[in-house]
């Protein structure tokens, strides 16, 4: 344990010692007529209250001064999904959660976006605290590239009361990583009756595969006898929830009985699965609370997963050099085994002092555990060096760790000068993160660069090449690429808010934050709202943001198997202060810094509501993974080299439309119609990555054409979503189509120049999803069918070197719906 986190419990007391006064002015005024929580608690109590993005403790949706989406339970059940990400992407047009396949680690940890800009450039919290990232880095060209993402996925949806989706920049209020937005899980709370739920699902694709199914349940009991108010002070609640998906496979050729040795056809591809993964989750959340007194309070959760994603890579086939024949005689396809343990405790107290201040002291803590296998696989160079291999190799782990102290306060202030009360806030934060990178056993590694492919040695290629080392789809990780890195950080809040007069509102806020290894940054943020008529106002933001490097972009390395060229080659990437990397142009990574500017203005009358928010971001300095630099490490089997730099300054403009009508249809009962779209662009305003001498003598860039395409290509350019849900006494009709625009596969300039190499557009799809159900007294019967039409991506072209055809796949991975067609599915749920 590093000396930071043993002081953590220090600091954790410090903060508890320093609340002490606090808490015994709250007790003395328990019984006082003026209680603020008592007034904050009602206020959670008006429909719309929101808590992200604002201190003040009655700020509605339609008041507030960002724009911000609130998703229901009812709204996350109607998408038919059983996972958060999944589900958002359906119902939120700024939000993309892509399904690309056979992508190593990330067929386990897929990322979301927010705004057409990196996973890392939102920030998650769970009741208003932050929760912790993943360990594992996205590596591979698609969506999202070069980020830790948040895994939304290990939290269980039976445990959610509402999501609050703020879609602008809050640094400020909320420090690094709140530069597209934050995504604040709000989470169940209390144990009334009728809150309660049991509920299985299942469903298939249509063509057969990819079967589903599930339980989840979501529990609360009361403790403590019975208070003053009748109500028992003390609540605890469950959630819990399993999930099994099996495997679909969507490549050209399916029929492995083709990857015998003569039974392919000329001109076939051979045999591939290219799809999702198997997978198995389990997950737990236990969220409590304790009143002492109507003015102090108890509260926490814990929550704990485990995912198992069994993925695979291509298909080495018999006579191919990765395979040996005496293990296998057909070739095989190698499979990898991802083990995600995840958990997330938060522990705290808060309340209200005679005074009026309200004050919040907590301790969160949160790790993330990426465990690796491989199975059905071999060490080619172990089999020929030593005349054995194994099947089944431990590969190694990458782990995250954070511990967060908070202390929060507030008050509101009356000023002689000023109409309404001012909402005061300060804040101190500590946060102490932990990395580590576990290695693999000695065989999933073993490589003797002397064990060569008999025939190699040419006259233009004296040396030989050797046979591949490592297991074979995902190399293991060497006792040299170990280790274990922290750091810790400091950060002090302000915060202001009013409404100065009946019609205008404003805000502001500013955050120092500190980190020993990046430095210390400055973050301001200024809101405004005018509400012209009680039907129309406008509203606006000016902000500038961060986000630190994030510490496995600064020490994460490894060996992946990529394709390169065409072929299947070994790819090194190195920590920025590796001498390897260092002498390839790498400098010490330093923060993103961005600015935010957007303006809304919204509209209410009687059933409808508008929103129309424009915004414009930009970012200098993002942090990516460079493209591959060719290097000659025969005593590591390494070809390709690559590690993280600031490589681009970039510009997102966009616009964000939601629009809803809630129809009183009398006996025909009540319709509820949405329509929301998001336009979006990136454009790369500065390529800052470093440069190389290839052996030709000409200038090479490390951050070329293709991977600016990731940036400014790779999600969306546009996506609207038109649903309608219609309540007619125990019926319910749900009926969702979302298009999701234009994607485009960029090549490099040197891909560029070659003859008939082009850059692939995939052109908007529309996809309907449909639902009905059922209440029958406390049970709730749901049938339901997403992507009616079976609708899938455009194929993939062989002009585009940068699409893997040749290897039998035949849809992009940049698809933003995947390309598994239609599914159907089936919800019970019993409430009580």
């Amino acid at each position: 344990m590093s000396t930071r986190l043993r002081c953590f419990p220090n600091l954790l007391a410090a903060c508890i010692v320093a609340s002490i006064p606090l808490m015994a002015a709250a007790t003395e005024a328990a019984d006082g007529p003026e209680d603020g929580n008592k007034a904050a608690q009602e206020a959670q109590t008006l429909t719309g209250v929101i808590v992200t993005g604002t201190r003040s403790v009655n700020r509605t949706e339609a008041e507030s001064l960002s724009p911000i989406d609130v998703l229901t339970p009812a709204d996350l059940a109607s998408s038919g999904y059983m996972d958060i990400a999944s589900a958002l992407n359906s119902l939120v047009p700024a939000l993309n959660f892509p399904r690309a396949a056979v992508q190593d680690g990330n067929d386990a940890a897929r990322p979301v976006t927010l705004r057409g800009l990196s996973p890392d450039a939102v920030l998650v919290l769970v009741d208003g605290k932050r929760y912790h990232t993943g360990a594992y880095l996205n590596g591979n060209s698609y969506a999202g590239k070069g980020s830790a993402p948040v895994d939304l996925n290990s939290l269980p949806m039976s445990a959610i009361d509402r999501i609050e989706i703020l879609r602008d920049g809050a640094s400020a209020q909320y420090g690094s990583d709140a530069v597209a937005g934050v995504v604040n899980i709000v989470l169940k709370r209390g144990a009334r009756e009728g809150n309660n739920e049991i509920s299985v699902n299942g469903g298939r694709m249509s063509k057969g595969d990819g079967a589903q199914n599930g339980a989840s349940a979501s529990y609360g009991l009361a403790f403590g006898g019975t208070g003053d108010n009748g109500e028992a002070p003390g609540w605890v609640r469950v959630a819990l929830n399993y999930q099994n998906s099996m495997t679909t496979n969507r490549a050209a050729n399916t029929d492995i009985a083709t990857a015998v040795p003569g039974a392919l056809p000329a001109g076939r591809p051979g045999y591939q699965r290219v799809g999702d993964p198997k997978l198995h989750t389990y997950q737990g959340l236990v969220n409590f609370g304790y009143t002492f007194s109507p003015s102090m309070e108890a509260y926490g959760y814990y929550t704990a997963s485990r995912r198992n994603v069994w993925a695979n890579g291509y298909y080495r086939a018999w006579n191919a050099s990765n395979n040996v024949p005496e293990m296998y005689p057909n070739g095989f396809l190698p499979t990898n085994a991802y083990h995600v343990n995840d958990m997330n405790g938060v522990l705290g107290l808060r309340g209200t002092t005679e005074g009026g201040w309200r004050w919040d002291a907590s301790f969160d803590y949160g790790k993330n555990k990426f465990l690796i296998d491989a199975y059905q696989s071999a060490n080619v160079n172990l089999f020929y060096s030593r005349g054995y291999s194994p099947k089944y190799f431990y590969v190694g782990a990458y782990a995250y760790e954070q511990n967060v102290v908070n202390l929060d306060l507030s008050k509101d202030f009356n000023l002689k000068f000023l109409p309404n009360p001012v909402t005061f806030a300060w804040g101190v934060q500590f946060r102490n993160e932990d990395y580590e990178i576990q290695s693999g056993e000695p065989e999933s590694y073993y490589f003797n660069p002397a064990t060569l492919i008999p025939g190699s040695v040419t006259p233009g290629n004296p040396y030989g090449s050797p046979y591949a080392g490592g297991a074979q789809g995902y190399a293991g990780i060497v006792p040299a690429n170990a280790g274990s890195w922290d750091r810790g950080s400091q950060a002090a809040y302000v915060d202001l808010e009013t409404d100065l007069s009946d019609r205008l509102s404003a805000g502001v806020a500013a955050r120092y934050e500190r980190f020993d290894s990046a430095g210390s940054v400055w973050a301001g943020k200024v809101s405004a709202r005018y509400k012209f008529t009680d039907s129309f106002s406008l509203r606006g933001t000016v902000s500038n943001g961060f986000r630190a490097p994030t510490l496995p972009q600064s020490f994460f390395s490894t060996v992946t198997t990529g394709i390169y060229n065409g072929e299947l080659r070994q790819s090194g990437v190195y920590r920025p202060t590796d001498p390897i990397s260092v002498s390839l142009g790498a400098r010490p990574l330093t923060p993103e810094k961005s600015v935010n500017i957007g303006l809304g203005a919204s509209y209410t009358q009687g059933a409808f509501s508008s929103t129309l928010d424009l915004y414009q971001i930009r970012i200098n300095d993002r942090i990516d993974l460079i493209d591959s630099i060719p290097v000659n490490f025969p005593e590591f089997d390494i070809r390709n080299a690559q590690y993280y730099a600031n490589v681009a300054d970039t510009r997102t403009r966009g616009a964000d439309w939601i629009n809803s009508y809630n129809l009183d249809l009398s006996r025909w009962g009540y319709l509820k119609l949405t329509a929301s779209a998001n336009w979006n662009s990136t454009k790369v305003l500065a390529n800052r990555g470093p440069t190389y001498t290839n052996a030709a003598g000409q200038e090479i860039r490390t951050y070329n054409r293709a991977s600016e395409g990731l940036l400014t290509h790779a999600t969306p350019s546009s996506k609207y979503i038109l649903s309608g849900d219609w309540n007619y006494g125990d019926f319910d009709l749900h009926a969702n189509v979302t298009r999701y625009g234009k994607v485009s596969r960029i090549i490099s300039e040197y891909e560029l120049a070659t003859p008939g190499n082009t850059d692939t557009n995939y052109p908007a799809r529309w996809l309907l999803n449909l639902s009905a159900a059922y209440k029958w007294d406390t049970w709730n019967f749901t049938i339901g069918v997403d992507n009616v039409t079976n609708v899938y991506p455009s194929k993939i072209l062989k002009t585009n070197p940068r699409e893997l055809s040749r290897f039998g796949v035949q849809y992009s991975y940049l698809s933003p719906f995947g390309f598994n067609g239609r599914y159907l599915y089936g919800k019970i749920q019993y409430t009580f």
